[in-house]
């Protein structure tokens, strides 16, 4: 019997994800901002799966530090987004980072077929 992996099945669900470009021009007042981001991506299923510490940039040019956060789905990164939590989050940043946000839905490829 085969089992249908859920990831690349037709049906599964595409994830959502947040790409992420900041720059941080205050980091003693950036943790404002992310003690209440961080709980509030997470409660909403959101995780960090990337944090450009260490990045290299081998084409064109990045406006700063790069992140990648994924979500459930698209609708979840958005809904995360818009919350009102989050709004009110974006408030503490203000002053003392510039982000770039770009909400992607994630690919989901055909399953493939039978052989």
């Amino acid at each position: 019997m085969t089992q249908t992996n859920p990831s690349t099945s037709s049906n599964a669900t595409p994830k959502g994800y947040w790409i992420v470009f900041a720059t941080i021009n205050e980091p003693s007042r950036f943790g404002n901002y992310t003690s209440v981001a961080g709980p509030l991506i997470a409660a909403q299923g959101g995780r960090v799966l990337a944090r450009g510490d260490v990045a290299d940039v081998v084409e064109g040019a990045v406006p700063g530090r790069p992140y990648l956060i994924e979500f459930p789905s698209y609708a979840a990164a958005q809904a995360c987004f818009n919350s009102a939590g989050y709004q009110q989050a974006i408030a503490l940043r203000a002053d003392v980072a510039k982000f770039q946000i770009v909400i992607v839905e994630g690919f989901v490829p055909p399953a493939s077929s039978p052989r």
